[in-house]
């Protein structure tokens, strides 16, 4: 793989066009969204579109379908998670309340001379705080009510149109490439699509196995708001390593709240959380994701954090599929490197 030489117009050309999309940034996630959903959607409406229907039928039924049972889970969930987030914002001071006995038994034992309740107050107002800023700022930002009128109307068709017309866009992207290079081009996005495609598929099925899991086993050991703390749960599961603390962090913190310092309790509700682990590394990861990624776990930790630092939330819960195309990006130029004349005789 040779790089082309390059003119100066073409860079000026890629700068202007990065220069363009940070500016429209703020419009830009109906779009985001449904490039996601069709590209998502893109294996089933093959499927269907090989049984001889056409595209664009093949397209509108893929989508019609993902988008009912989509609105069907939110519909059928949303007063239960309404009432459950309602009641854990009323009891979240008591939970605070309650873990001052255990922090000052510790602090005790350690012989640390902390003020654990003002400690924690001044945790609980910065965290307030800081949600208050950032609903704020999406508001500020266009998450408002209407944006999110924009993304229920705007992400469908925009994914409905891209995927109707995927297979078109992929040969148009293709026929702009260098034809020396359109060979390693085609591999380099094979290995791209199975390594992002089958990770967005696969941990999309275990966040939403998770969430079901955790929510029905907390419920059984009587933990309150098990519902939204299994669905917080699953949906942390998708950023690596972060996820799982904050999610136990969250179920015992609720556990230590409703049952105080009852042990049996607590190791009740952290063995549902790790029975889901052990679920999701024996099973759910290698016949859904296995390794996919091909990424060291550090390189997976500083992409989350990278993510974070460089586009907040959305930024951690894109690092690791954007990662995901990195690592196989880079480890094509290394492979066509390490066969070039540059790279020596002695080649692996």
């Amino acid at each position: 793989m040779s790089l082309p030489r390059i003119h100066w117009g073409w860079l000026v050309l890629l700068i202007g066009l990065g220069a363009l999309a940070w500016a429209s940034r703020s419009v830009a996630g109906p779009f985001i969204a449904g490039f996601i959903l069709a590209y998502l959607l893109d294996p089933a409406a093959t499927r269907l579109q090989r049984t001889g229907l056409g595209r664009g039928t093949a397209s509108a039924i893929a989508l019609v379908v993902a988008v009912a049972l989509l609105a069907g889970l939110v519909l059928a969930s949303a007063p239960i998670i309404q009432e459950q987030i309602a009641q854990l914002i009323v009891r979240a001071p008591g939970i605070i309340d309650s873990a001052v006995p255990l922090a000052e038994d510790l602090m005790r034992r350690t012989a640390s001379q902390i003020d654990v309740k003002g400690l924690l107050e001044t945790m609980a107002g910065r965290a307030l705080g800081w949600l208050t800023d950032s609903a704020g700022s999406i508001i500020a930002g266009g998450l408002g009510l209407v944006s999110v009128v924009n993304f229920l109307i705007v992400t469908p068709i925009v994914a409905f149109y891209l995927l109707r017309d995927w297979p078109g866009i992929v040969g148009a992207v293709e026929s702009w490439w260098p034809r020396r290079q359109l060979p390693a081009f085609r591999q380099v996005m094979k290995d791209s699509d199975a390594a992002l495609g089958g990770f967005l598929r696969g941990q999309l099925i275990v966040c939403l196995v998770l969430a079901v899991f955790y929510a029905v086993g907390w419920s059984l050991v009587g933990l309150d708001h098990a519902i939204v703390l299994g669905i917080l749960a699953g949906v942390l599961a998708f950023v690596p390593f972060l996820g799982v603390i904050v999610a136990v962090v969250l179920s015992l913190l609720v556990a230590l709240g409703q049952f105080g310092l009852d042990w049996l309790q607590l190791l009740l509700v952290f063995g549902v959380f790790q029975s889901g682990q052990i679920v999701e590394r024996a099973f759910l990861t290698p016949k859904l994701i296995g390794d996919r990624i091909g990424l060291h776990p550090v390189w997976v930790l500083f992409a989350v954090f990278a993510g974070g630092a460089v586009a907040g939330i959305a930024g951690v819960f894109m690092a690791v599929p954007v990662a995901a195309v990195l690592g196989v990006v880079v480890r094509a130029m290394l492979a066509n490197y390490r066969q070039s004349n540059f790279y020596g005789q002695d080649r692996p």
